[in-house]
């Protein structure tokens, strides 16, 4: 992707995609970027204040869960020489949200940051759009979308002042319309993407993102091998799980590809990418099947309950931090760091699912 600008708008769901994670990983990288004038980093004030209401829900929620957490696991106080032991220190939703918003804070508070006001926005054409049902109104909670609808105006009002053209940074589908219908309005899916490309159009790290490229590839077997490895050691979850006799007997990696590679980081050492891993994996579940199951009236209880076996083929699609060395820019020296989850919960939606084999399974298991 050629870039065409510096100026980049960053949705809220963008941040969400990322976890929050400011000045770590992709944020990090962004920041940093920011910070070395490589980008202006636009944010209105409906949207920092969207980020920072989101960012005290997530605290007051990780607060309580961690309450939770410390009571049911109290047994683990007895062990306080494992890493584990820290979730007995005592954490307030407040504190937890200091940490979180003074790292955003750091983030937009940069010479290469600029927040726009909504006050620039004329409300008539906001509520045009809300009542001929246009972007960012075209799903059926209309009325949420109102403060990306008022952001989304004064970013345009910015890019016609000043005749550039500007990156709005989204996940949200509606802001893809919405930026589609302008020309000075692109449209990018992920943060990383806005990083790649000023990455290798920085006139000072083209060639060491080109070599990087080339290492990446010497090393994209060991990577796939290891990605492999590490997914067969794992825990899987799945929503097709609805109870306790539910469980997943089996799972089985068939295939791994690597769909896309983003570069976050390059120097003439060593590169970090996000890569998005395609995999197909064969699951086998067995399922409680209560309709087959004898009812006991008398003890309102099932007398036992029969399963069923049941084998499916899902298509999932894990992302994680990929980095790589090559030590004095040899490629004789390019070695695998270190791949790191995003997300270490392994998923099995049953949207990405079809089923190969279904068996009605006897008292037996046969």
């Amino acid at each position: 992707m050629d870039l065409v600008s510096r100026l980049v708008f960053v949705d809220t769901s963008a941040y969400e995609q990322k976890n929050y994670q400011f000045g770590e990983h992709a944020l990090g990288r962004l920041q940093e970027l920011v910070e070395g004038e490589k980008i202006t980093l636009l944010i209105t004030d409906v949207t920092k204040s969207e980020i920072q209401s989101h960012l005290k829900k997530l605290s007051q929620d990780a607060a309580a869960k961690l309450k939770k957490i410390q009571k049911e696991a109290m047994f683990l106080r007895n062990t306080p020489d494992l890493p584990c032991y820290g979730i007995f220190t005592k954490q307030s939703s407040d504190s937890i949200y200091e940490i979180v918003n003074d790292k955003f804070l750091e983030l937009i508070e940069g010479d290469c940051v600029e927040e726009i006001s909504i006050g620039t926005v004329d409300p008539k054409i906001v509520f045009a759009n809300y009542f001929d049902k246009k972007a960012p109104f075209s799903n059926d909670a209309k009325k949420y979308e109102f403060p990306d609808a008022f952001a989304l105006e004064a970013i345009r009002n910015i890019a016609d002042a000043r005749q550039q053209k500007i990156y709005i940074i989204s996940s949200d589908s509606d802001m893809k319309s919405y930026a589609d219908s302008f020309e000075n309005l692109i449209y990018l899916s992920s943060i990383d993407e806005i990083i790649d490309s000023v990455i290798r159009h920085d006139v000072d790290l083209a060639e060491p993102a080109k070599f990087a490229d080339s290492n990446f590839i010497t090393l994209q077997d060991e990577i796939l091998e290891r990605v492999q490895s590490y997914l067969e050691g794992s825990e899987f979850y799945s929503d097709v799980i609805d109870n306790w006799e539910d469980e997943i007997v089996e799972v089985n990696i068939t295939e791994i590809e690597i769909e896309h590679k983003s570069l976050l980081d390059v120097t003439t050492d060593e590169a970090k990418y996000e890569v998005v891993f395609k995999c197909n994996l064969t699951v086998e579940y067995s399922i409680a099947d209560y309709d087959r199951s004898p009812w006991d009236s008398e003890d309102k209880a099932y007398a036992f309950v029969l399963q069923n076996s049941i084998i499916k083929e899902h298509v999932e699609k894990y992302s994680a931090y990929v980095d790589i060395s090559f030590e004095n820019a040899l490629k004789v020296n390019c070695h695998l760091e270190d791949i790191d989850f995003i997300d270490a919960r392994f998923e099995l939606l049953e949207q990405n699912a079809s089923i190969s084999s279904y068996k009605e399974l006897d008292i037996n298991g046969d």
